[in-house]
């Protein structure tokens, strides 16, 4: 599988598939552990992103995986997907489709990433750009909030301990899913594009302020004791919202969600395929659609948000593995070759 990526498209990419499903639902569990600091945790966690970010630009050229680690970050994101899968659909069972069947759903979800990755990589490349005017729109329903905003509600800080501190680095690790594709698509960037340096910048900065500004919304608008009741924030924070133009702003956004998250379930299953395509000879099309059959019956498997409660949760510790053991060891290794 060959394409070529301008620098727009792969940070485009990286962005999607970093924020899609998470950006939702990582607030709540984050904000519990750490309280009126996660705001100024996040800065932290966000310097630690950069700082990643650097060291995969500076050895992207000795990440080379063999057969077995390919395996490894397939079985990784497929994951990945089924936990996205899963909770897109009890999301959406709750604030869109409470009459819809689950099969029905997830079939619509997926027959949208399979069409996409069945026809030439450019399409999947290329529906993120689908998302460029949305995500400003969003931030505009949500500034509808401003009014209520109760300031206040950001102090005092640097109550959290020790033990508290080290839960919320973890918990906000949702927010780097999806930073190991940099890795693999950072190759097929036009070598004409330079990535280091300032685009490296622009881009860390969209991403921080994308998911800081969701934490600081959220601390804003909802007490510390209302969070804990709160699944998803922005949701709540929207359907309390009201315009002339739209009777439930919500349900507006709760589509440009599941599109955003379709879009990521595409971005992700595109990945699996590539990196399954450098180990396999032909047969792409079949293997596509066996994989896409997988991603509409495995999340059947899971018929409760406890469930998917459960694999979201261990989700991070793949993360941490993934991207961040295995790019390592493969590095180090590699590196200690070519001298």
């Amino acid at each position: 599988m060959t394409f070529k990526l301008s620098r727009i498209q792969f940070f485009l990419i990286m962005f999607i598939a970093q924020t899609g499903t998470v950006s939702l639902s990582f607030q709540t569990p984050f904000i519990n552990v750490v309280g009126r600091d996660a705001w100024l945790i996040f800065i932290g966690v966000g310097i630690f992103h950069y700082v990643l970010l650097l060291l995969y630009e500076k050895n992207y050229k000795y990440f080379v995986l063999g057969p077995f680690g390919s395996w490894l970050y397939k079985g990784y994101w497929l994951l990945i997907i089924v936990s996205f899968i899963s909770y897109i659909d009890y999301t959406l069972a709750v604030w869109a489709f409470p009459d819809t069947p689950q099969i029905v759903v997830i079939s619509i979800m997926v027959g949208v990433s399979l069409y996409a990755n069945l026809s030439r990589p450019e399409t999947v490349i290329n529906l993120s750009v689908i998302l460029i005017p949305l995500i400003p729109i969003f931030y505009l329903l949500l500034l509808l909030a401003w009014p209520e905003f109760v300031w206040t509600n950001l102090f005092p800080i640097g109550e959290v301990d020790s033990s508290r501190l080290l839960k919320g680095i973890l918990t906000s690790q949702f927010t780097f899913i999806g930073i190991e594709l940099f890795l693999f698509f950072r190759k097929h960037v036009d070598i004409k594009q330079k990535i280091k340096g300032l685009p490296l910048l622009i881009y860390q900065m969209f991403w921080l302020v994308f998911f800081l500004s969701s934490v600081l919304f959220t601390l804003l608008y909802f007490s510390l004791e209302e969070i804990k009741m709160i699944p998803e924030p922005a949701m709540y924070i929207l359907k309390s919202q009201t315009v002339t133009f739209v009777e439930r702003i919500d349900l507006f956004f709760i589509y440009l969600w599941m599109m955003w998250s379709i879009i990521t379930i595409s971005l992700f299953a595109f990945t699996t395929m590539y990196v399954h395509q450098l180990h396999a000879n032909g047969h792409k099309k079949r293997n596509t659609i066996i994989f896409h059959i997988l991603l509409v019956l495995l999340p059947l498997f899971l018929h409760s948000k406890e469930h998917v409660a459960i694999i979201q949760k261990s989700l991070v510790y793949f993360h941490l593995f993934f991207a961040i053991v295995v790019p390592t060891v493969v590095i180090l290794m590699n590196r200690r070759k070519k001298k």
